[in-house]
């Protein structure tokens, strides 16, 4: 069963993904939040854009930080993986940074811009780096003799689609996975198109016990050449749900589904939609 889905050029930031990108802060002193966390650009070839970053210091102390591009990947459930050795294909040389330290005061703000000028001749692409911003380096020391360096880091995520880009999504299979110890209905997505991808949906499943819950998919990207598991998470209102409750709260109690799972409901992207039938089960 295949279910084609051709999205468009997609230039608009999605707030959920604030978690998502986020390197772990693992320095105590560094307070430091970023808007937006992401940017989703379109330029001609030739054409310079840019965009402009606003940074937060909530710490009590001035916060010394260092600023450099970096490639990116993600890993198979959503991680961020971060190498500052460029790529064959890198767009980073065509990257210029306004600054690489800067020190920002307590309870302070600031603007970070950076530009992007893709050359003249480029061939349509589309340009994927990141912006890696570092607290500074401290020294913990867990022992007699011991001690190693950490510094807190955020990342933001920049995507320039250059030309004529799009995605090209299929849904390939409907699946059940076990995320976070609980089955999980999911949806395998390959993207053959020249520009990274996501889903968004509105669907309705009902279990083998009759039960019926609303539906929304993971707002995970499927870059260009990868097929990427996304998943269907029981939406409780709000966005999707990315992420299981804390342990001991309220709402830790997971949500059973008896499978198999009926679902129907519509795809969509910013232009169109379609209907959407699937039955999962493990």
């Amino acid at each position: 069963m295949k279910f084609p889905l051709r999205l468009p050029v997609l230039t608009v930031a999605i707030a959920t993904c604030t978690q998502f990108w986020s390197v772990p802060a693992l320095a105590d002193d560094f307070a430091l939040s970023i808007s937006p966390p992401r940017f989703e650009l379109t330029a001609e070839p030739g054409q310079t854009v840019r965009g402009v970053a606003e940074m937060t210091n909530a710490a009590s102390t001035a916060t010394e930080l260092h600023f450099a591009t970096a490639e990116w990947d993600l890993t198979p459930d959503g991680g961020v993986v971060l190498s500052d050795t460029l790529k064959p294909d890198s767009c980073r040389p065509w990257v210029a940074i306004e600054r690489r330290e800067a020190t920002l005061q307590s309870k302070a703000q600031f603007r970070y811009r950076f530009e992007v000028t893709p050359p003249a001749d480029i061939p349509p692409t589309e340009c994927r780096f990141a912006i890696v911003v570092s607290g500074a380096e401290e020294r913990v020391s867990p022992g007699k003799d011991v001690s190693f360096p950490i510094s807190g880091q955020i990342a933001i995520i920049v995507y320039v689609e250059v030309g004529d880009v799009k995605p090209d999504l299929t849904i390939v299979k409907a699946d059940v996975a076990t995320i976070n110890g609980v089955q999980t209905p999911v949806v395998m997505v390959q993207n053959t198109g020249t520009a990274h991808g996501r889903l968004s949906a509105f669907l309705t499943g009902t279990d083998a016990k009759g039960k019926k819950r609303d539906f929304a998919p993971s707002t995970l990207p499927i870059l260009p050449g990868e097929t990427r598991m996304i998943a269907l998470n029981v939406d409780k209102g709000g966005d999707a749900i990315e992420a299981q409750a804390t342990p001991g709260s309220a709402d830790a109690t997971p949500d059973v589904i008896a499978f198999p799972l009926k679902m129907s409901g519509t795809m969509n992207d910013t232009s169109n939609s379609f209907k959407f039938d699937g039955v999962f089960e493990p």
